[in-house]
């Protein structure tokens, strides 16, 4: 099929113009700083589990009317803590990227470093426990074996005697 080459021509243009178009509508309250700084502090909801800035679905239910009503919000002059509260008023807790650090949110900062501080002891226990020398069990020959007393033992004084006789060859 061909086409006139201004027509082919017209229909990029138009595309280009139409693509420019929606890349536009979809980031204009991102331009504005102050909505960006606070956008990072508000969890998105479609469950990418970025912020309300930085979420990258195209179109997202969540992301997009909360850049407007955040954009609404800062032009009308509020701060950045009454923007965070109405917020949270509308949404809950479950909306702020962090945690407050009270009541129950407290566990939140908390476990992590107490899970791995119960880490790091079970690993060291585990490690001292294979580490720990094992008392070798005495032999059950003779009457002084039994007591614990060894000296007595004639198969280790046969031994020790070696060793001294060997002992004394190696200092001539």
């Amino acid at each position: 099929m061909f086409m006139p080459r201004n027509l082919r021509l017209r229909n990029r243009i138009l595309l280009a113009f139409l693509l420019t178009a929606t890349i536009a509508q979809s980031s204009v309250p991102l331009q504005n700083p102050k909505v960006r700084q606070v956008g990072e502090l508000l969890r998105c909801q479609c469950g990418c589990n970025y912020s309300v800035s930085s979420c990258q679905m195209q179109n997202c239910h969540f992301a997009d009317p909360a850049r407007e009503k955040l954009l609404t919000m800062v032009e009308a002059g509020m701060s950045e803590e009454q923007i965070l509260a109405s917020f949270e008023k509308e949404y809950g807790k479950v909306i702020l990227q962090r945690p407050p650090v009270e009541g129950f949110y407290l566990v939140g900062w908390i476990m992590p470093f107490a899970g791995l501080a119960l880490g790091g002891a079970l690993v060291a226990f585990i490690i001292m426990r294979y580490l720990k020398r094992r008392p070798v069990p005495l032999a059950a020959t003779g009457t002084g074996a039994l007591n614990g007393d060894v000296s007595d033992d004639p198969e280790l004084r046969k031994y020790r005697d070696q060793i001294e006789k060997e002992l004394a060859d190696l200092e001539r």
